[in-house]
């Protein structure tokens, strides 16, 4: 399921990220590694942005690259 599809509230853990390797490179120096638990804390309007905690650290997400994240339900 991609990142988009949890709810408020859920623990989820990283199975894949499908972008490019620049943004890839981003989001593994900000702790978005495979098997990495996060939380989803909250999502935009018409679900715009989401909004993790990973690693104790609050990061907002874009649609266009939530969508691309690969999770599953802890």
């Amino acid at each position: 399921m991609c990142l988009l599809h949890m709810k408020v509230g859920e623990m989820v853990s990283i199975d894949a990220i499908n972008v490019d390797s620049e943004l890839k490179k981003r989001l593994n120096a900000l702790g978005f590694i495979r098997d990495t638990p996060l939380c989803i804390k909250r999502f935009g309007l018409f679900k715009s942005t989401v909004q993790v905690m990973i690693n104790r650290s609050f990061i907002a997400l874009r649609k266009s690259e939530a969508s691309l994240i690969e999770v599953h339900k802890i």
